[in-house]
This record gives C-alpha cells, structure tokens and sequence, in this order.
C-alpha cells in the first residue's frame, strides 16, 4: 500500500524540522594570481592555463609596471591561451595612490584594451583614504565606459572604508597583500562582513610551507574573501615566479566549496525513503 502524499510531505517536514535548517555553503574560493612573469623560459603561464580547467583564475598582466610601449607577441599568446583555458586577465596599471595623473592612468589603460584581449583592470597602489574616493570612481567609470563587462580590481592592500566599493570605485578590493606571518593576525574591517566574498581579494607571500598555504586558504574563507593567492616567494619581487606547491594550492582551491544539498532535496529524500522497502543491514556473525 502506498503511503498518501500529505503523509509523505509530513514525513519529510518533520525531518526538516527536526535536522535544523542546513548552513549555507562557503563560496569556492578563485585564485588571484599576480603574473609578474615573462612567459617564455619557464613554465608558469602554462600551468595557469592547466589550473583555469580547475579553479577560476584571473591573472594580472604587468610587461612592464604597466602594459609597456607596445604588444609582446608572446604576452599576446599567452593572454590568449589562458583565456582559451578558461582564465581571465586583468591589465596591471598603478595609481601612486591616488597621486598619479588621470590621463597617465587611463593612457595605460587605453593601451592595454589596443594591445591585449584583456578581461579588466588591476589598479595597484591604491589609497585607502576617504579623499581619493571621487579619483577612483573616475577611474571606475572611465574602465567601465570602455567596456561595461570589464573587472575591476583594486589594490589598497589593507583595510579600507566602504566608499570604494560604494562609490564605486572597484569590483573587488584587495583587503590584504603583505607576508604569511602578518596574515596570521590580520582582522578584517567589519564592515565587509555585510558583503559577499567576491568583492574581497587576499594575497600572501612568504609562506614557506604547502601546510601554512592550506592554512591561509582556510583564513581567507574566514576573513570572506573570494580570491586568494598564497606564495613562497619574497620580496624584492614575490611575484616573478609561480609558487612551488601550486598544483597543492589550486587542488585545494578547488576543495573548498561543497555544495550542501537544498530543503527540496530533503523532502524529496524523505518521500523516497516512504515509498521505497526497507532491508535490514547485513551484519557480521
């Protein structure tokens, strides 16, 4: 005999009830990777194009602390082959925190969109100051003229106020970029608990080891940033190569969002469970 519909929805509710509402899952995490790095000799933009089949990977252009004179044939290639693998690519240009002219900023910009199939820009050296808020919604809204689908994200590198991302100013801030051991203590504002991950971006170096990576990884999750990338390397430059664990970093990136099932596949898990027999466990004797 098969159990009434009203019976099954019951079944189902109360389990719903009695197991609680389920958390939501945390966002997977996307690597933020700065390609300081020529891409001829080595192998690194080449194992970013295998880690975008992976993990979202938006990587920042930088030929020459900004897009350089002209096109580099093999800047051109790469762009183009990590795009193809499913990448992005942001085109570096720096502000001098906010003391850079307007018309050099967006002379770059205009030169990375001419040179390169870029998807956005990365805006460095980023103040964090009220003052220059009106400077870069300038900025924002010039990138944006260009192409509305362009990213835009920006690089104070510390905490800053709620304007940048209201004004706007950015898509996503870089909220942190300094060394493993500083990170440990780091606090986010608490003002950028109110909005979702993605508009959050953390970046780590000087992290010697593959297990304080996966340790960072788990901070960023906590401190709600949506893009991350953790480094061995050091300064003057950390990012004029690739780290040594990142086969380690992009499986672990890819690890850590799992999808929790929703209240409809509860009830439907509990409606199956009525209209399907019941077979007692087969134990050891």
């Amino acid at each position: 005999m098969r159990p009434r519909l009203s019976a099954i929805l019951a079944f189902s509710l109360l389990g719903l009830l009695v197991l609680g509402p389920r958390p939501a899952a945390a966002e997977q995490l996307q690597a933020l990777v700065p390609a300081y790095f020529y891409p001829v000799g080595n192998p690194y933009w080449s194992e970013l194009d295998a880690a975008a089949s992976q993990i979202g990977v938006t990587a920042i252009l930088n030929p020459n602390s900004g897009p350089g004179n002209s096109a580099d044939p093999n800047y051109v290639t790469a762009v183009n082959n990590l795009e193809a693998a499913g990448g992005k690519v942001l085109g570096y240009v720096y502000t001098s925190y906010g003391s850079r002219s307007l018309t050099a900023v967006e002379a770059d910009v205009n030169a990375y969109v001419n040179f390169y199939h870029i998807n956005g820009i990365f805006f460095d050296e980023q103040s964090n100051s009220p003052a220059e808020v009106s400077y870069y919604n300038q900025l924002y809204n010039y990138v944006k003229s260009l192409n509305p689908a362009y990213e835009v994200i920006a690089n104070p590198g510390t905490n800053t106020v709620p304007a940048y991302l209201t004004a706007p100013t950015a898509d996503t801030l870089v909220t942190f970029e300094d060394t493993a051991s500083a990170y440990g203590t780091y606090t986010p504002a608490s003002w950028t608990s109110t909005y979702s991950a993605n508009h959050f971006a953390n970046i780590v170096y000087g992290e010697p080891t593959t297990a304080g990576m996966l340790n960072d990884l788990q901070l960023a999750q906590a401190n709600n940033a949506g893009y991350v990338y953790v480094t061995d390397d050091t300064l003057p430059n950390p990012y004029d190569s690739l780290t040594s664990y990142w086969d380690q970093e992009v499986t672990a990136i890819a690890d850590t969002a799992t999808p929790e099932p929703s209240s409809l596949a509860l009830l439907a898990a509990g409606a199956l469970a009525l209209c399907v027999p019941r077979f007692k466990a087969l134990r050891p004797r």
